[in-house]
Order: structure tokens, then C-alpha cells, then sequence
């Protein structure tokens, strides 16, 4: 004979129906959530990139000061790189240039400037004294895989750069 204890015990716990149907609650809420997260890590890439870039103006400005020779921001559309030296026919501290690569689903998009001895794409060009070069590109764009795109354009005081959202 049941006692009111076990009724009390079995009123408690969860039935096999329950756990199914909370499981496949989840696995629907997953399935609908996961495209919109994987989209929010490939535009969080596209911003870590383009701030990186926006780094290496501010060093290539902060180095050119310190230095006292003109720093060159240079990138490699091909490869996907870019890098921060002194302007060819200076000499700078060696040790001092930089690269960087980009994640591989992130590109360049095509800029129409002059190029270096190394073949790279001239950028930004800061004087010795800190000043933005007028040979310096308007503005420098990346884009990811999925044709989202971050661009970096030059401030209105013409002193460097600044991101802007498309």
C-alpha cells in the first residue's frame, strides 16, 4: 500500500516526456541563435583588424617624433599585411619596424598609391614631425569573407585616422 510519502516523492520528479521536450526546446533555440552568433565573432575580427591598423598609424606617427625620421604605414594587398618602416632614403631604428597580418578572412581592398622599393603599398606617411604626409591615401578599407566592410578614413584635422562603420 502507497504511503502519502512516496506520492509526495513521485510528484517531485521530472517524467521522460519533460526532458525531451525541454531538449528539444534548446536544441531550437541553438539552431536559431548560432548563424547570428558566428556573424557577430566575423564582424568582431573585422573590427579587431581594423584597430590594429589604426595602431599602426599612431605608432608609425609616435615612432616618426621619436625618431626624427619620416615612418611609412605600408601594406601588402596581396598578402595581407602591412607594416610600419622608415621612409625610404631614411634610416630609422631597424628594430623598431613592425608587420602585421591580417586573418585570413580579411582582405585589402585595392589602393591606388605609390609603392616602395619592397613592391608594398604606401599608405600613410608621417613627416618628422609627427604631421600626416599629403601623399598619404584618403582612406584604407577592409573587408571580411562575408562583404562587410570597416574603413579607415583620415580625420578632418588631417593629423591621422579614424574608423568608420559602413
Amino acid at each position: 500500500m502507497p504511503t502519502r510519502n512516496d506520492s509526495a516523492r513521485a510528484s517531485q520528479a521530472f517524467t521522460l516526456v519533460e526532458l525531451i521536450l525541454v531538449m528539444a526546446l534548446l536544441a531550437t533555440l541553438l539552431a536559431v541563435s548560432a548563424p547570428l552568433l558566428s556573424r557577430s565573432f566575423k564582424q568582431r575580427a573585422l573590427e579587431q583588424e581594423a584597430t590594429q591598423l589604426l595602431a599602426a598609424t599612431e605608432y608609425a606617427r609616435d615612432e616618426a617624433v621619436s625618431q626624427g625620421v619620416p615612418m611609412s604605414v605600408w601594406i601588402d594587398v596581396a598578402n595581407g599585411s602591412c607594416g610600419v618602416q622608415a621612409q625610404s632614403g631614411y634610416e630609422g631604428n631597424a628594430l623598431r619596424e613592425k608587420t602585421w597580418f591580417l586573418q585570413p578572412d580579411i582582405r585589402f581592398d585595392a589602393i591606388d598609391a605609390a609603392t616602395d622599393p619592397n613592391g608594398h603599398v604606401v599608405a600613410a606617411q608621417f613627416d618628422a614631425d609627427g604631421t600626416l604626409d599629403l601623399e598619404s591615401v584618403d582612406s584604407i578599407r577592409l573587408i571580411a569573407r562575408t562583404d562587410e566592410s570597416i574603413t579607415l578614413t583620415q580625420t578632418d584635422d588631417g593629423w591621422g585616422y579614424e574608423i568608420v562603420k559602413q
